[in-house]
């Protein structure tokens, strides 16, 4: 539900904003979400300095094969203008970096849904709070979703079945991973880490894509400097509001 909602919601600020400065919130979200991601990965086991062994250097590794897997594929990180073609395949591989985290954060949920003791999974979740910031969380992750669609394809159709066509891969892609670790992690126990470094440098191929076209832009006039700062501070304050909701305690 809160996947589309927020996808819904982009769709809805993109007819009253300009792309630019929804580009600009996106970043900030991304922003949070980033460092919060690669602080599930141990800050890629850094706290080890040399000794980490090769639990570290898989960590390593992995994050750059985040970055540098879905920048390969990509092809082209740097537009420049803000869009591109009429395929979805860059708004699907962007869904798809945006949510690839969800690996991480499935896993740890269906590790603590086997083996807690508690009855009721929203107490062992962390109560009702924490369910309202992850929820929080993934609306806004699914939003910037929704903003890279029209900014990468803006050559789809745009009538209202031809959107709901093109959202639900978006969707998918997006919610996938954290599926299959939900579904698989009850069963295997996983060291979520990996999947967190993972994340992570699918996260930072994700902000370079979305920050990319406000750079890029050729003339300085066209649009506010400090509109498209203040954009980006929302997007950061925006997810530090639902970050909140986890220490929250009532």
């Amino acid at each position: 539900m809160p996947t589309v909602l927020g996808l819904t919601a982009a769709l809805a600020l993109g007819k009253r904003l300009r792309p630019i400065y929804l580009l600009a919130f996106s970043t900030g979200i991304i922003v949070w979400v980033f460092v919060d991601v690669i602080n599930g990965a141990g800050n890629l086991d850094v706290s080890a300095s040399f000794s980490g062994g090769l639990e570290q250097v898989a960590i390593v590794v992995l994050f750059a094969v985040g970055l540098v897997a879905f920048s390969s594929l990509d092809g082209s990180i740097f537009p420049s203008k803000l869009t591109s073609g009429s395929s979805l395949a860059l708004p699907l591989l962007l869904s798809i970096a945006i949510g690839l985290h969800g690996l991480g954060e499935g896993s740890g949920f269906a590790d603590v849904s086997a083996t807690t003791p508690i009855t009721s999974l929203v107490s062992a979740f962390g109560g009702e709070a924490s369910g309202a910031a992850y929820v929080a969380h993934k609306f806004l992750e699914s939003l910037v979703v929704g903003v890279g669609y029209p900014a990468f394809s803006s050559g789809r159709p745009t009538g209202i079945s031809a959107r709901a066509k093109d959202a639900a891969p978006l969707a998918l892609g997006f919610i996938l991973p954290s599926v299959v670790a939900m579904g698989t992690g009850y069963f295997v126990a996983y060291n979520s880490s990996y999947f967190y470094a993972l994340g992570a440098g699918a996260l930072l191929y994700a902000l370079l894509k979305l920050a990319g076209p406000i750079f890029a832009q050729p003339a300085p006039g066209d649009a506010s400097p400090s509109k498209i700062v203040a954009c980006v501070m929302a997007g950061v304050l925006c997810v530090y509001l639902a970050a909140l909701l986890h220490s929250y305690v009532p």
